[in-house]
């Protein structure tokens, strides 16, 4: 429960920035000022969601694809989440939200890549520290 809310709030001040700053689009473009309260709660639950998705993710224990394929479903309601909080004026067109599943695609993509090369690393490491340990059984 610790890591999941030091998640959330590392991943609430992300979400909340890059809010504000759409809103900021939409007040620019099409001069209509939208109201704080559905960016509030629309920010809180799209960071909900994104530190619940990185917990199961890093979770140990379990199949690891099976981790990795709820951590992304659990992410999949964010693009609506998103057309609640801006209304049509982000989503003129159906194809944005297209858009974001496939922005939310490409960066679990990336974390899951990261995580593997992390792994590789890790498991190079221990391969060396178990060689070593038998190395030195055989002198003794």
């Amino acid at each position: 429960m610790k890591n999941y809310l030091k998640h959330y709030a590392y991943i609430y001040a992300i979400v909340s920035a890059i809010t504000f700053v759409f809103a900021l689009f939409v007040n620019r473009r099409f001069e209509i000022s939208l109201s704080i309260r559905p960016l509030f709660w629309g920010s809180i639950l799209i960071s909900l969601l994104i530190a619940l998705s990185i917990t199961i993710f890093k979770k140990t224990w379990g199949n690891g694809v099976l981790n990795v394929v709820v951590g992304y479903l659990v992410m999949v309601p964010i693009p609506g989440i998103l057309k609640l909080m801006f209304g049509n004026y982000i989503f003129v067109r159906s194809f944005a939200i297209y858009l974001f599943g496939l922005i939310y695609a490409i960066i679990y993509s990336f974390v899951i890549l990261f995580a593997a090369h992390k792994n590789r690393q890790m498991e190079t490491k221990l391969n060396q520290l178990l060689k070593e340990k038998e190395h030195g059984n055989k002198v003794d």
